[in-house]
Protein backbone atom coordinates (compact mmCIF):
# COMPACT_ATOMS: atom_id res chain seq x y z
CA UNK A 1 0.00 0.00 0.00
CA UNK A 2 0.86 3.78 -0.44
CA UNK A 3 -0.44 5.08 2.80
CA UNK A 4 -0.99 3.90 6.12
CA UNK A 5 -4.09 3.05 6.29
CA UNK A 6 -6.34 4.59 9.27
CA UNK A 7 -5.58 2.03 12.16
CA UNK A 8 -8.80 1.02 14.50
CA UNK A 9 -8.50 1.49 18.36
CA UNK A 10 -6.77 -0.90 20.74
CA UNK A 11 -9.84 -1.95 21.83
CA UNK A 12 -11.58 -3.26 18.88
CA UNK A 13 -8.57 -6.71 18.40
CA UNK A 14 -8.81 -9.11 17.52
CA UNK A 15 -10.16 -7.55 14.28
CA UNK A 16 -11.01 -11.47 12.99
CA UNK A 17 -14.00 -12.96 15.75
CA UNK A 18 -13.32 -15.54 16.17
CA UNK A 19 -9.64 -15.72 16.19
CA UNK A 20 -6.52 -15.24 18.39
CA UNK A 21 -5.80 -12.56 20.58
CA UNK A 22 -5.36 -9.19 19.28
CA UNK A 23 -4.72 -10.12 15.75
CA UNK A 24 -5.28 -7.24 13.34
CA UNK A 25 -5.92 -9.70 10.17
CA UNK A 26 -7.23 -8.23 7.22
CA UNK A 27 -6.53 -4.62 8.42
CA UNK A 28 -4.43 -3.84 5.03
CA UNK A 29 -6.65 -6.16 2.66
CA UNK A 30 -6.63 -10.21 2.52
CA UNK A 31 -3.62 -10.38 0.37
CA UNK A 32 -1.34 -8.36 2.36
CA UNK A 33 2.48 -9.32 3.28
CA UNK A 34 3.81 -6.58 5.06
CA UNK A 35 2.00 -5.78 8.36
CA UNK A 36 3.13 -2.97 9.89
CA UNK A 37 5.28 -2.12 7.23
CA UNK A 38 2.52 -0.63 5.67
CA UNK A 39 2.96 2.24 8.14
CA UNK A 40 6.32 3.62 6.21
CA UNK A 41 4.97 5.80 3.87
CA UNK A 42 7.60 8.37 1.83
CA UNK A 43 6.83 11.02 4.62
CA UNK A 44 7.90 8.51 7.69
CA UNK A 45 11.04 7.96 5.54
CA UNK A 46 11.35 11.91 4.55
CA UNK A 47 10.92 12.57 8.41
CA UNK A 48 14.33 10.06 8.81
CA UNK A 49 16.54 11.68 6.07
CA UNK A 50 15.56 15.04 8.08
CA UNK A 51 17.14 13.15 11.50
CA UNK A 52 20.74 13.63 9.51
CA UNK A 53 22.65 16.85 11.17
CA UNK A 54 26.02 15.09 11.82
CA UNK A 55 26.62 13.17 8.74
CA UNK A 56 27.74 9.87 10.85
CA UNK A 57 27.08 6.35 10.23
CA UNK A 58 27.47 3.76 12.49
CA UNK A 59 27.41 -0.06 11.94
CA UNK A 60 24.41 -1.68 13.93
CA UNK A 61 25.34 -5.72 12.88
CA UNK A 62 27.01 -8.19 15.54
CA UNK A 63 29.46 -10.03 13.37
CA UNK A 64 29.01 -12.89 11.68
CA UNK A 65 30.49 -15.19 13.41
CA UNK A 66 28.99 -14.67 16.72
CA UNK A 67 28.86 -17.39 18.90
CA UNK A 68 24.42 -18.34 18.04
CA UNK A 69 22.16 -18.19 21.38
CA UNK A 70 20.42 -21.04 20.92
CA UNK A 71 22.84 -24.25 20.58
CA UNK A 72 20.65 -25.92 17.86
CA UNK A 73 21.68 -23.04 15.28
CA UNK A 74 24.12 -23.38 13.25
CA UNK A 75 27.12 -20.91 13.14
CA UNK A 76 28.98 -19.25 10.37
CA UNK A 77 31.09 -21.23 8.14
CA UNK A 78 33.12 -19.28 5.99
CA UNK A 79 35.86 -20.64 3.41
CA UNK A 80 37.33 -19.25 0.64
CA UNK A 81 38.43 -20.94 -2.53
CA UNK A 82 41.59 -20.33 -4.35
CA UNK A 83 41.21 -21.00 -7.80
CA UNK A 84 45.06 -19.93 -8.17
CA UNK A 85 44.74 -16.54 -9.88
CA UNK A 86 41.70 -14.92 -8.01
CA UNK A 87 39.83 -15.80 -4.93
CA UNK A 88 36.42 -16.77 -4.20
CA UNK A 89 34.97 -17.13 -0.51
CA UNK A 90 31.47 -19.65 0.06
CA UNK A 91 29.39 -18.38 3.80
CA UNK A 92 26.89 -20.72 5.17
CA UNK A 93 25.19 -19.79 8.22
CA UNK A 94 21.58 -19.84 10.54
CA UNK A 95 19.94 -16.84 9.60
CA UNK A 96 19.37 -16.57 13.44
CA UNK A 97 22.81 -16.94 14.25
CA UNK A 98 23.90 -13.70 15.09
CA UNK A 99 21.98 -9.98 14.53
CA UNK A 100 18.39 -10.65 12.76
CA UNK A 101 15.11 -9.18 11.56
CA UNK A 102 12.53 -12.40 12.36
CA UNK A 103 9.96 -12.59 9.49
CA UNK A 104 6.28 -13.81 9.66
CA UNK A 105 6.87 -17.09 9.21
CA UNK A 106 9.03 -17.80 12.23
CA UNK A 107 6.76 -17.80 15.12
CA UNK A 108 2.97 -18.22 15.34
CA UNK A 109 0.07 -17.88 17.68
CA UNK A 110 0.96 -20.95 19.52
CA UNK A 111 -1.75 -23.77 20.44
CA UNK A 112 -4.37 -22.00 18.22
CA UNK A 113 -7.29 -22.53 17.11
CA UNK A 114 -6.60 -25.89 19.28
CA UNK A 115 -3.69 -27.54 21.20
CA UNK A 116 -0.67 -28.50 19.36
CA UNK A 117 -1.65 -26.47 16.42
CA UNK A 118 -0.26 -22.93 15.20
CA UNK A 119 -1.14 -19.81 12.92
CA UNK A 120 0.89 -17.52 11.16
CA UNK A 121 0.27 -14.20 10.48
CA UNK A 122 -2.95 -13.84 8.37
CA UNK A 123 -3.93 -17.06 9.29
CA UNK A 124 -1.02 -19.10 7.55
CA UNK A 125 -0.82 -22.70 9.11
CA UNK A 126 2.85 -24.40 10.08
CA UNK A 127 2.51 -26.97 6.99
CA UNK A 128 2.60 -23.61 4.51
CA UNK A 129 4.84 -21.51 6.60
CA UNK A 130 7.44 -24.93 6.58
CA UNK A 131 6.72 -25.58 3.19
CA UNK A 132 9.87 -24.34 0.54
CA UNK A 133 7.14 -24.02 -2.24
CA UNK A 134 5.09 -21.12 -0.69
CA UNK A 135 6.63 -18.04 -0.68
CA UNK A 136 3.83 -16.26 0.94
CA UNK A 137 4.70 -14.13 3.92
CA UNK A 138 8.65 -14.56 3.10
CA UNK A 139 11.28 -12.53 4.07
CA UNK A 140 11.80 -11.28 0.33
CA UNK A 141 8.87 -8.79 1.27
CA UNK A 142 11.26 -6.69 3.65
CA UNK A 143 13.18 -5.56 -0.08
CA UNK A 144 9.97 -4.83 -1.74
CA UNK A 145 9.10 -2.63 1.18
CA UNK A 146 12.48 -2.15 3.18
CA UNK A 147 12.52 -1.57 7.05
CA UNK A 148 13.71 2.52 6.40
CA UNK A 149 12.71 5.38 8.75
CA UNK A 150 12.91 7.56 11.56
CA UNK A 151 13.83 5.65 14.67
CA UNK A 152 14.26 6.18 18.04
CA UNK A 153 16.72 4.66 20.77
CA UNK A 154 15.33 3.54 24.06
CA UNK A 155 18.88 3.56 26.32
CA UNK A 156 17.04 1.80 29.16
CA UNK A 157 20.43 1.02 31.04
CA UNK A 158 21.27 4.96 30.36
CA UNK A 159 18.04 5.41 32.00
CA UNK A 160 17.78 3.03 34.78
CA UNK A 161 21.82 4.64 35.54
CA UNK A 162 20.52 7.94 36.15
CA UNK A 163 18.01 7.75 38.11
CA UNK A 164 20.02 4.84 40.66
CA UNK A 165 17.65 2.31 39.96
CA UNK A 166 18.72 -1.50 39.35
CA UNK A 167 20.20 -2.57 35.91
CA UNK A 168 18.61 -5.17 34.30
CA UNK A 169 20.11 -8.83 34.72
CA UNK A 170 21.27 -9.66 30.72
CA UNK A 171 20.41 -13.35 31.81
CA UNK A 172 17.41 -13.59 33.38
CA UNK A 173 13.72 -13.20 31.73
CA UNK A 174 12.33 -12.26 35.41
CA UNK A 175 14.64 -9.12 34.38
CA UNK A 176 12.02 -7.61 32.36
CA UNK A 177 11.05 -3.61 31.15
CA UNK A 178 7.34 -2.18 32.25
CA UNK A 179 5.32 -0.28 30.50
CA UNK A 180 6.30 2.43 32.80
CA UNK A 181 9.75 2.55 32.12
CA UNK A 182 9.29 2.69 28.47
CA UNK A 183 7.44 6.07 29.42
CA UNK A 184 9.67 7.23 30.89
CA UNK A 185 12.57 6.31 29.22
CA UNK A 186 10.83 7.94 26.20
CA UNK A 187 9.89 11.60 27.74
CA UNK A 188 13.34 11.49 29.40
CA UNK A 189 15.66 11.51 26.34
CA UNK A 190 13.00 13.48 24.21
CA UNK A 191 11.90 10.55 21.96
CA UNK A 192 8.32 11.24 20.33
CA UNK A 193 7.40 8.62 18.37
CA UNK A 194 5.26 8.71 15.08
CA UNK A 195 3.21 6.45 12.69
CA UNK A 196 5.84 4.33 10.61
CA UNK A 197 8.84 4.87 13.34
CA UNK A 198 11.09 2.29 14.43
CA UNK A 199 11.52 1.42 18.19
CA UNK A 200 15.04 0.64 19.20
CA UNK A 201 15.25 -0.71 22.83
CA UNK A 202 18.75 -1.31 24.80
CA UNK A 203 18.84 -3.69 27.19
CA UNK A 204 22.90 -4.03 27.67
CA UNK A 205 22.45 -7.30 26.88
CA UNK A 206 25.24 -7.14 24.38
CA UNK A 207 28.14 -5.96 26.97
CA UNK A 208 26.38 -8.55 29.66
CA UNK A 209 28.00 -11.18 27.40
CA UNK A 210 30.02 -10.52 24.95
CA UNK A 211 32.39 -10.17 27.44
CA UNK A 212 32.31 -13.33 29.36
CA UNK A 213 34.58 -16.19 28.66
CA UNK A 214 34.00 -18.48 26.10
CA UNK A 215 33.37 -20.92 28.96
CA UNK A 216 30.86 -19.12 30.35
CA UNK A 217 29.01 -18.15 27.41
CA UNK A 218 29.04 -21.80 26.49
CA UNK A 219 27.71 -22.32 29.68
CA UNK A 220 24.99 -19.75 29.17
CA UNK A 221 24.04 -21.71 25.97
CA UNK A 222 23.58 -25.12 27.45
CA UNK A 223 21.10 -24.01 30.30
CA UNK A 224 18.19 -25.74 29.95
CA UNK A 225 16.00 -22.17 29.89
CA UNK A 226 18.45 -20.12 27.97
CA UNK A 227 16.99 -16.72 29.76
CA UNK A 228 17.15 -13.10 28.82
CA UNK A 229 15.66 -9.49 29.73
CA UNK A 230 13.81 -7.65 26.76
CA UNK A 231 10.41 -5.89 27.06
CA UNK A 232 7.51 -7.13 29.86
CA UNK A 233 4.70 -9.05 28.30
CA UNK A 234 1.53 -7.38 29.26
CA UNK A 235 -1.64 -5.63 27.75
CA UNK A 236 -0.51 -2.07 28.44
CA UNK A 237 2.60 -2.61 26.65
CA UNK A 238 1.03 -3.99 23.29
CA UNK A 239 -1.70 -1.53 23.73
CA UNK A 240 1.48 1.25 23.79
CA UNK A 241 3.25 -0.38 20.79
CA UNK A 242 -0.39 -0.97 18.90
CA UNK A 243 -1.42 2.72 19.38
CA UNK A 244 2.00 4.26 19.03
CA UNK A 245 2.21 2.80 15.07
CA UNK A 246 5.54 1.27 15.52
CA UNK A 247 6.82 -0.12 12.08
CA UNK A 248 9.26 -2.43 13.37
CA UNK A 249 11.10 -2.70 16.63
CA UNK A 250 14.55 -3.63 17.36
CA UNK A 251 16.72 -4.47 20.46
CA UNK A 252 20.08 -6.06 21.57
CA UNK A 253 18.89 -8.86 23.52
CA UNK A 254 17.79 -12.45 21.55
CA UNK A 255 14.00 -11.79 21.67
CA UNK A 256 12.99 -7.79 21.94
CA UNK A 257 10.72 -9.20 25.15
CA UNK A 258 11.96 -10.98 28.00
CA UNK A 259 12.51 -14.65 26.99
CA UNK A 260 11.05 -17.78 27.26
CA UNK A 261 7.84 -15.34 28.08
CA UNK A 262 6.44 -15.72 31.41
CA UNK A 263 2.85 -15.06 29.61
CA UNK A 264 1.27 -18.05 27.76
CA UNK A 265 0.66 -15.39 25.18
CA UNK A 266 4.18 -14.21 24.30
CA UNK A 267 4.53 -10.51 22.59
CA UNK A 268 6.18 -12.82 19.56
CA UNK A 269 2.54 -14.22 18.76
CA UNK A 270 1.33 -10.74 19.07
CA UNK A 271 4.24 -8.94 16.99
CA UNK A 272 4.56 -11.56 14.79
CA UNK A 273 1.86 -13.49 14.22
CA UNK A 274 -0.84 -11.02 15.13
CA UNK A 275 0.15 -7.89 13.81
CA UNK A 276 2.98 -8.63 10.92
CA UNK A 277 5.46 -6.34 12.89
CA UNK A 278 8.79 -7.48 12.47
CA UNK A 279 11.19 -7.98 15.13
CA UNK A 280 15.26 -7.74 15.46
CA UNK A 281 16.85 -9.01 18.01
CA UNK A 282 20.52 -8.86 18.93
CA UNK A 283 21.60 -5.72 17.24
CA UNK A 284 24.58 -3.67 18.61
CA UNK A 285 23.74 -0.63 20.03
CA UNK A 286 26.86 -0.08 21.78
CA UNK A 287 28.25 2.77 19.60
CA UNK A 288 24.77 4.19 18.56
CA UNK A 289 23.63 4.68 22.21
CA UNK A 290 27.69 6.08 22.86
CA UNK A 291 27.14 8.69 20.22
CA UNK A 292 23.26 9.21 21.34
CA UNK A 293 24.62 10.08 24.55
CA UNK A 294 27.75 12.21 23.39
CA UNK A 295 24.94 14.08 20.95
CA UNK A 296 22.41 14.38 23.77
CA UNK A 297 19.83 13.26 20.96
CA UNK A 298 18.43 9.61 20.58
CA UNK A 299 16.32 9.87 17.85
CA UNK A 300 18.02 9.29 13.73
CA UNK A 301 18.00 7.34 10.45
CA UNK A 302 17.39 4.05 10.31
CA UNK A 303 18.06 1.71 6.82
CA UNK A 304 18.27 -2.20 6.57
CA UNK A 305 18.04 -4.48 3.66
CA UNK A 306 17.20 -7.81 4.09
CA UNK A 307 18.58 -10.92 2.28
CA UNK A 308 16.57 -11.35 -0.66
CA UNK A 309 15.58 -14.96 -0.61
CA UNK A 310 12.23 -15.62 -1.78
CA UNK A 311 10.43 -17.36 0.79
CA UNK A 312 13.09 -16.84 3.48
CA UNK A 313 12.03 -17.37 7.10
CA UNK A 314 14.51 -14.34 8.76
CA UNK A 315 17.56 -12.34 7.72
CA UNK A 316 20.44 -10.76 8.78
CA UNK A 317 19.40 -7.00 8.76
CA UNK A 318 22.68 -4.86 7.28
CA UNK A 319 21.60 -2.63 9.25
CA UNK A 320 22.79 1.04 10.37
CA UNK A 321 21.88 4.35 11.99
CA UNK A 322 22.87 7.67 10.20
CA UNK A 323 22.62 10.73 12.22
Amino acid sequence: MSSSPDIPPFSSLPLIKPGPPYNAWGLYGPDDELGRLNLITPEAIKRGKDTITEGIAINLNLPMSFMPVHPSRKGLSHEIKCSGHSNDDEVSFNTQSSTQWDGFRHYPYQNYPEKGQYRFYGGMTLEEASDKSVIKHGIHNFIRKPITSQAHLLDIPLYLSRHSLPPLDPHSNRSSIDHSTLLACAEEFGVHILPGDILVVRTGWTEGTIDLSKAKREELRGREVNGSCGVAHSEEVLRWHWEKRIAAVVSDCPAYESWPSLSPLSNHQVFLGGWGMPIGELFDLRELAQKCEELGRWTFFFTSMVLNVVGGIASPPNAQAIL
